[in-house]
């Protein structure tokens, strides 16, 4: 009895330290400071994934996966229905990549093509939607009223 009441304290520990709020995006503003929040995580989860630290890779993973939850209200709320399912899908290929590495022993090039998956993913919805001004993305102008 002991040991699981332990297990379920560490499963719920493991758990509430992944979780992470939720944020009504309405806003460009909005909608920018959350695409921002991915670039760090990417090239953290990049960093790990080239030095094969996977579960260091799977630390970043939430960041991102909550932007694209947080900006698909965002395009639900401007009725871009291209941009809900592309957010979508980037969400299917963050939640197909974690899996990967969430495996006792990661194949190295399953998880690199799960990666790239993510960023072509990505890639998707900034040709349409995001520019990039120097070092910086912003949303296109007239993308969105």
């Amino acid at each position: 009895m002991t040991r699981c009441v332990m297990y379920a304290a560490a499963v719920l520990v493991a758990v509430s330290s992944t979780v992470v709020v939720a944020q009504k995006v309405t806003s460009v503003d909005e909608l920018d400071k959350t695409m921002k929040r991915v670039g760090p995580a990417q090239q953290g989860i990049n960093k790990a994934i080239q030095s094969m630290s996977y579960p260091d890779a799977r630390k970043n993973l939430p960041v991102v996966r909550q932007a694209m939850l947080d900006a698909e209200g965002f395009w639900v709320a401007k009725k871009k229905n291209d941009a809900v399912k592309s957010t979508r899908e980037t969400v299917a290929k963050i939640d197909a990549l974690d899996k990967i590495l969430a495996t006792p022993s990661p194949d190295n090039a399953s998880v690199m093509a799960a990666f790239k998956e993510v960023g072509g993913a990505c890639r998707s919805c900034h040709q349409t939607y995001r520019e990039q001004v120097g070092d910086d993305f912003r949303l296109k102008p007239g993308t969105v009223e």
